[in-house]
């Protein structure tokens, strides 16, 4: 059963997106990788790599926009906090529902791992388009 629930959670965490090579392998995604990477491996192991890799996920989040904050002019920095602002909501709705139908709806342990799988790439995914915006402003 574990093998299982693992092969879905590596399902589930392919990028929907392309990229290019050399951010493929991303180190907290190599990390993640490794933790979930065990012979033998309980859901509430798999569970506490996906929150350890969203966590990290979130910290380049906010990493790139304070780096975002300190070279983009005032005016487009006020466009990106309040776009920031709107997609704190959006996450937190999706949060909200993630929890509810992966804690609450569906029966089993299990689906904890793909709720806290699913919340992590949200995270990824805005910390991957923040991360574009400035390769995009530098180049």
């Amino acid at each position: 059963m574990n093998k299982i629930t693992l092969l879905l959670l590596i399902f589930c965490s392919v990028p929907i997106f392309s990229q290019d090579k050399d951010q493929q392998e991303n180190f907290i995604d190599v990390a993640e990788s490794k933790c979930l990477d065990k012979k033998e491996i309980s859901n509430a192991q798999m569970l506490e790599c996906s929150i350890k890799a969203g966590r990290s996920w979130d910290k380049e989040l906010n990493k790139y926009y304070n780096l975002l904050a300190a070279k983009l002019p005032k005016d487009a920095f006020e466009i990106l906090k309040d776009s920031q602002k709107e997609w704190i909501i959006y996450r937190d709705k999706e949060f909200k529902f993630i929890s509810k139908l992966y804690y609450e709806v569906k029966d089993g342990t299990m689906w904890y791992g793909f709720a806290e799988n699913k919340k992590k790439e949200i995270i990824k995914t805005r910390a991957l388009e923040l991360q574009m915006f400035l390769e995009d402003l530098e180049y």
